[in-house]
């Protein structure tokens, strides 16, 4: 029995209801696997554009093109932050230092990667971006995430959703790799 449930302002939610309500009148969504639900749901997320954030059963389902987007960006730049545009903490009411430059890495990929990807938060995004703050770092923690193990064996088979997009961040982080793992030898 699955439930969809919805979060987000109150214009977001009513968009959201409104276009996946349409999936959740035209068939009895308690009767479609999840695993299928959530391709279902992530492609009308992406093709509409929705905002507001929509779970099946408890498990959020996650935007693929907004995390695409986002890693094109860190891809172009090769890193998760912009040092031309430094950020100040301020310590006390009149010293400021400088640490690093504004993030690249949105909080929509940021909260992908710790709670889908196998990584702790590091305190905040900032902390994450310390840890991995290039392309090559980034790289490297999918091939092995904080427990030992590579992103995509580390998704659950029934969140299709993640494992579409981890697979698609793969594709585009080692697209040599991924030719050569798909390509068939006759």
């Amino acid at each position: 029995m699955n439930k969809i449930t919805y979060y987000g302002n109150k214009k977001a939610v009513e968009k959201a209801q409104a276009i996946i309500g349409m999936i959740e009148n035209a068939e009895s969504v308690e009767s479609v696997p999840e695993p299928i639900l959530r391709v279902t749901i992530q492609d009308l997320i992406d093709e509409h554009d929705l905002k507001a954030t929509v779970m099946v059963n408890g498990n959020r389902v996650w935007s693929r093109k907004r995390i695409l987007k986002n890693l094109k960006r860190i891809m172009e730049h090769g890193k998760l932050y912009d040092k031309r545009k430094p950020r100040y903490y301020p310590i006390g009411s009149l010293l400021k230092i400088p640490a690093g430059g504004k993030p690249i890495l949105s909080n929509y990929f940021y909260e992908f990667l710790h709670l889908e990807c196998g990584s702790i938060a590091h305190y905040n995004i900032q902390g994450w971006i310390y840890t991995y703050s290039t392309l090559e770092a980034l790289k490297r923690f999918f091939l092995k995430n904080e427990h030992g193990k590579r992103v995509v064996d580390w998704t659950p088979s029934w969140k299709t959703d993640v494992k579409r997009i981890v697979e698609a961040i793969e594709q585009q982080l080692f697209p040599l790799q991924s030719y050569m793992r798909y390509r068939r030898v006759y």
